[in-house]
C-alpha cells in the first residue's frame, strides 16, 4: 500500500511537480528558439547571425538567381534566408537581358521582389496595320485589353483593336451624324481619359479655336454623346466624377467656377467659385486650389471640399501650375499637393481624418518630397508609388517601404513629352533618342527598346508579354507594330 505511505505520496508529488516544471522549461525553451528564429537569428561557424529573408519572382520563370556572382540552387519562384547584408542579385535566363538590384538585407526583415522582368535580347517587330497618314490618337483602356486610335482617313472615326487577340481585325467606331460641330479651318482630338468601366472614353473636341467635349461609347458608338450640346456648357476642361462614366465635373478657367452634372439629369450643380486647379477623389471628395484675400502676398489656400464642407489644407506659393492628387493604397488614404513655382511636393495620410479630427483641425504632411519647380505627379497604377517629376529630375516615395528616391535620369525626354508615364505599377517608360526607355521606379535596369514616335504612348499587353508602339515607316506613314517580349 505504497500509495498510502505519506512519505510516497511526497516524492510522488515532487516527480509531478519536477516534470511540469521540465515542461514549461522546454516550453519556454521552444518559444525563446521560434522566436530568435522569427526574428533571424541563427549559427554559422559557431557564431551568432540574423538573416533576413528575400522573395523573389520574375517573368518569365524560373530564372536563374546569383547572389554576390555566386548562382544559388534557387531558381525564381522562390525564397532565400541570407545572413543581414547588401547583396548584388542579379535574375537571368537564355535569351533575356539580365536584371540587377542591390539589396540591403536587415535582420529579421522579409522583404518581396515581384516585379522583375526580364527583356529580350532581341526584339522583333510584327506590324499590325498601317496609315497612309499619322493617327490623331491612340489611347489604351484601363483594363489594358483594347486600344483605340483615331481613324486617320475619316476624323469622326477611331478603330478598336482587342490587344488580347491583335490578329483579328478591329472595330470601327463611328460617331453618330451631327454630334460633332462642324470645322472650317481645323480639328484635332486630344485624350481626356477612360472612365473605369473600359468602354466609355472621354475626348476634347478642338476645332476652329474652339472645344468641345465627347464621351465616346466603345461598345455603342451610337450612344455617344456631346456633353457641351447635352448640358449646354462651355467648360475649358472636363473629368469623370470618381471614373464613373455617368457622372462629370465641369470647370471654366475664365469664371473660376467648378460644377457637377450626372447623365439622366440636366440640371448642372455648381460646387466651388474662385477655383485655380482640383482634382477629384471619390464620389464627394476633391482638393483645390483657390485665391482670397486672407491668403498671405504671393500664396494661395488649398482646400478639402467633403460634400461641400470646407476644410483648409496648406498654403502653396502662386504658380501656373498646381499638383494635386489623392488615392489609397492599403487601405490608407495618400494626398499629394504641391505647386511648379515651389520646391516641395508634400504628401498627407488620412487627410480627411485630420481634417475632421476637431474644432481647430491643424493638417499635416507626414512626408516632403524636394525637388526644384515640379510639373508633374502621378500616383503608380498600384498607388505604392507616387512619382514627382521637374523634366530628368525625380522625387518617388515608396509608401510601402518607406523610402525616398531622387535621381536623375541621364537620357532627355523627347518632344513633345513633357514628362514620363507608368509602364505598370512598378515601371516607368519614356521616348528618348526615336526609343521606348523603360526603368524601374529607382532608376534602375534601364532598357533601350525598338524604335517609337514620342507623340504616343506605347502599350503593353494585360499580360506583358508583348507591347505595342507606333512608329514611323514613310515621310506621312505610321505603323502600328507588336514586340513580343517572350522568348521563343
Amino acid at each position: 500500500m505504497d500509495y498510502l505511505d505519506p512519505k510516497s505520496q511526497r516524492m510522488q508529488r515532487i516527480r509531478l511537480w519536477i516534470g511540469y516544471a521540465l515542461v514549461a522549461i522546454s516550453i519556454v525553451i521552444g518559444c525563446v528558439i521560434l522566436l530568435w528564429q522569427a526574428y533571424g537569428y541563427g549559427l554559422k561557424n559557431g557564431q551568432v547571425i540574423q538573416n533576413g529573408m528575400v522573395f523573389l519572382s520574375s517573368q518569365p520563370n524560373p530564372a536563374s538567381i546569383y547572389v554576390n556572382g555566386v548562382l544559388n540552387p534557387a531558381t525564381t519562384n522562390t525564397r532565400l534566408t541570407i545572413p543581414a547584408g547588401v547583396y548584388k542579385f542579379e535574375l537571368s535566363s537564355p535569351g533575356y537581358r539580365p536584371w540587377y538590384h542591390l539589396i540591403p538585407i536587415y535582420g529579421g526583415q522579409v522583404i518581396h521582389y515581384d516585379y522583375p522582368l526580364l527583356f529580350p535580347v532581341k526584339l522583333t517587330k510584327t506590324i499590325i496595320a498601317k496609315y497612309a497618314a499619322a493617327p490623331v490618337i491612340a489611347t489604351q483602356s484601363p483594363s489594358q485589353q483594347y486600344l483605340v486610335v483615331s481613324d486617320p482617313a475619316n476624323f469622326g472615326s477611331f478603330l478598336e483593336y482587342d490587344l488580347t487577340n491583335p490578329k483579328v481585325p478591329p472595330v470601327t467606331l463611328n460617331l453618330p451624324q451631327g454630334l460633332l460641330s462642324p470645322a472650317t479651318t481645323s480639328q484635332s482630338w486630344q485624350v481626356v481619359g477612360w472612365a473605369n468601366d473600359n468602354q466609355h472614353l472621354l475626348l476634347d473636341h478642338l476645332y476652329d479655336g474652339s472645344q468641345e467635349f465627347i464621351e465616346l461609347d466603345t461598345q455603342n458608338p451610337s450612344q455617344s454623346i456631346n456633353l457641351n450640346k447635352t448640358y449646354n456648357v462651355n467648360p475649358t476642361s472636363v473629368s469623370f466624377n470618381n471614373l464613373r462614366y455617368n457622372q462629370f465635373y465641369f470647370y471654366d478657367s475664365t469664371t473660376q467656377i467648378l460644377s457637377a452634372a450626372t447623365i439622366g439629369s440636366s440640371t448642372v450643380n455648381q460646387l466651388e467659385t474662385g477655383v485655380l486647379a482640383y482634382k477629384s477623389y471619390g464620389s464627394k471628395d476633391f482638393l483645390y486650389v483657390t485665391s482670397t484675400s486672407s491668403d498671405p502676398a504671393g500664396q494661395v489656400s488649398v482646400e478639402l471640399d467633403n460634400g461641400g464642407t470646407d476644410y483648409f489644407v496648406r498654403y502653396l506659393p502662386t504658380s501656373t501650375i498646381y499638383l494635386l492628387n489623392m488615392a489609397d493604397y492599403n487601405g490608407t488614404n495618400y494626398s499629394v499637393v504641391g505647386a511648379s513655382s515651389g520646391d516641395f511636393v508634400y504628401i498627407y495620410e488620412n487627410i480627411l481624418s485630420q481634417a475632421q479630427a476637431g474644432p481647430n483641425p491643424k493638417i499635416e504632411p507626414f512626408r516632403a518630397l524636394k525637388i526644384a519647380n515640379p510639373n508633374y505627379e502621378s500616383f503608380a497604377p498600384t498607388a505604392q508609388f507616387i512619382l514627382t517629376e521637374n523634366g530628368q529630375n525625380f522625387a518617388v516615395y515608396d509608401i510601402y517601404n518607406d523610402i525616398i528616391y531622387h535621381y536623375k535620369t541621364s537620357l532627355p525626354l523627347d518632344s513633345p513629352q513633357t514628362h514620363v508615364s507608368w509602364m505598370d505599377g512598378d515601371r516607368l517608360m519614356f521616348v528618348s533618342g526615336g526609343k521606348l526607355v523603360v526603368f524601374d521606379y529607382d532608376n534602375t535596369n534601364r532598357q533601350t527598346l525598338t524604335p517609337a514616335l514620342p507623340a504616343y504612348p506605347s502599350f503593353f499587353a494585360p499580360d506583358y508579354r508583348s507591347y505595342f508602339g507606333l512608329v514611323q515607316a514613310t515621310p506621312t506613314g505610321v505603323d502600328l507594330y507588336q514586340t513580343s517580349l517572350v522568348v521563343p
